[in-house]
C-alpha cells in the first residue's frame, strides 16, 4: 500500500477551558460555540471530512464540558469518539501534550495521526497538508503561516524555515519574537513522533502547549513545516471570535 493509501487518525484537542474568552466561555467550551448555523466544532470536521483514508476520530476534553460534548456528537451522529481528561478547573487541567497522549493511546500504534486544536479556523485544504505529511514521513510536520502582527506571533510557536520547509529554530511564546511566521496547532505525527511524546513526557517538558514539544524536538530531527494560504483565525479572543463568525457564515466544504 502507498503512503497515500494509508490510514489516518485524527485527535481533536479540547481540554482546554477557554479563559480568555470569558464570559463567552464561562459555561461551554470554546469548540462548541455557535458559528453560522452550528458551532466551530462542525467547521473543523467539514475540513476533515475531506482528508481521504480516514480511520478513527477522537475529541478530548476536560471533565467540566464532557458531557456537552457527548450531547453534540448524539445530536449530530458524529463519527467522533469523545473522551474525558478528568479535569475540572484551568488550575487541574493536564495540559495539551498530556491529553494529547491520552488521546493517542486510544489509536492503532502503527498508525499516523493528524492533531488539530479546536480553537482553529482556516480555509485552506487539510487533504493537502496531510499529503505533505506522509511525504515527509518518518518526519513530523505542522502547518505554518505568518501571523498579521508580532504582538499575535508572540502568542505562537514562533518558526524559521529553511531548505525543503525544515524548521530550523522554533521558540514557544517568545516575548520578543524575531519573525511573524508562526506554527499552528495543526500536527501530523507519523508512529515515531509519537514516541516522542511519550518520551517528552517522560523527560519532564513542559506539557502546557505542543509548540513546546516542537520546539524540543526539532533541535533533534527534521521536523517540517507547511505553508499555508487562505484565512486563518486564533479563537482567543471574543475579537477573534467575532471576526471569525463574521466571515465563515458559510459551512465548510464536505460538511453536509
Amino acid at each position: 500500500m502507498s503512503a497515500n493509501n494509508e490510514s489516518v487518525n485524527v485527535v481533536l484537542m479540547a481540554g482546554g477551558y477557554g479563559t480568555r474568552l470569558y464570559p463567552l466561555t464561562k459555561d461551554r467550551p470554546k469548540a462548541l460555540l455557535p458559528l453560522g448555523q452550528g458551532v466551530i466544532l462542525d467547521r473543523i470536521l467539514g475540513s476533515v471530512k475531506q482528508v481521504p483514508n480516514l480511520s478513527k476520530t477522537v475529541l478530548v476534553s476536560n471533565h467540566r464540558f464532557f458531557a456537552q460534548f457527548q450531547a453534540w456528537q448524539q445530536a449530530g451522529k458524529h463519527p467522533v469518539e469523545v473522551i474525558d481528561d478528568g479535569t475540572s478547573t484551568p488550575e487541574t487541567r493536564l495540559g495539551a501534550i498530556r491529553d494529547l497522549h491520552m488521546a493517542m493511546e486510544r489509536l492503532a500504534p502503527a498508525e499516523d495521526v493528524l492533531v488539530l486544536g479546536t480553537d482553529n479556523l482556516f480555509t485552506w485544504s487539510l487533504a493537502e497538508f496531510v499529503q505533505f505529511g506522509k511525504m515527509k514521513r518518518p518526519a513530523c510536520a505542522i502547518a505554518i503561516r505568518e501571523a498579521p502582527s508580532a504582538q499575535e506571533a508572540s502568542r505562537c510557536l514562533v518558526v524559521e524555515v529553511g531548505e525543503q520547509d525544515r524548521l530550523l529554530r522554533c521558540v514557544e511564546k517568545p516575548s520578543h519574537p524575531a519573525s511573524k511566521m508562526v506554527g499552528l496547532c495543526i500536527y501530523y505525527f507519523p508512529p515515531a513522533g509519537r514516541r516522542r511524546i511519550e518520551q517528552f513526557i517522560r523527560d519532564g517538558g513542559s506539557v502546557d502547549a505542543p509548540g513546546f514539544f516542537i520546539e524540543r524536538l526539532a533541535t533533534q530531527e527534521p521536523v517540517y513545516g507547511f505553508p499555508t494560504g487562505g484565512e486563518w483565525f486564533d479563537i482567543g479572543s471574543p475579537e477573534s471570535y467575532q471576526e471569525a463568525a463574521e466571515r465563515l457564515t458559510a459551512p465548510a466544504p464536505g460538511s453536509k
